[in-house]
């Protein structure tokens, strides 16, 4: 009979081995306190992929909504012309191209309640022959929308194909899908 005092030292080489193994084991396992190059990696590939398909459609939804502010501004433009021809039988000029007059532009065009202070993407003018029956409206973008190109939105009215009249673009830079009302083929 074996006393339970004295084991074999086999007995006793292997519950040291298994105690030392336990002990490496909860070693290992409290030290984790990171991620792998790999798992890093990882993320990093996943947030470039991310980027690249975001970028490009954020700039389009920054340049839509830059767009639909000045098609909006030139909304305001074509009803003051409508309201103008129905009181006076005319229709008034206002606006230009030159960034010099842009303080007169703004006067010419606050008489009519409509407020272009605080535009900064397009420049606005209009003008018109009462005896004709037609005006346009012309918003041409400037270097805060895109410092690489010029681009323009343009709106002719002629009385005698009411109701609408047509909306125009360069196409380059803004693209007939932006504009309120696309253009008849």
């Amino acid at each position: 009979m074996k006393s339970p005092f004295f084991s074999s030292s086999a007995e006793r080489i292997e519950k040291q081995e298994g105690s030392m193994m336990k002990k490496v084991r909860t070693k290992r396992v409290r030290n984790q306190k990171g991620f792998t190059l790999v798992e890093l990696m990882v993320v990093i590939i996943i947030v470039g992929i991310l980027a690249a398909v975001a970028v490009p459609l954020y700039t389009d939804y920054i340049e839509k909504a830059r767009v639909t502010e000045a098609t909006s501004i030139m909304g305001a433009i074509i009803t003051s012309q409508k309201i103008e021809l129905q009181r006076t039988n005319r229709h008034y000029a206002a606006g230009g191209q030159d960034p010099a007059q842009a303080a007169a532009y703004i006067a010419a065009f606050r008489p009519r309640g409509i407020d272009i202070g605080d535009t900064r993407y397009f420049v606005y003018e209009t003008g018109g022959d009462a005896a004709a029956g037609t005006f346009y409206v012309l918003a041409t973008s400037t270097p805060d929308f895109s410092p690489a190109a010029v681009g323009w939105i343009r709106y002719d009215y002629d009385q005698a194909n009411t109701p609408a009249g047509t909306w125009t673009c360069d196409t380059a830079l803004i693209t007939n899908d932006m504009l309120p009302i696309s253009p008849a083929p």
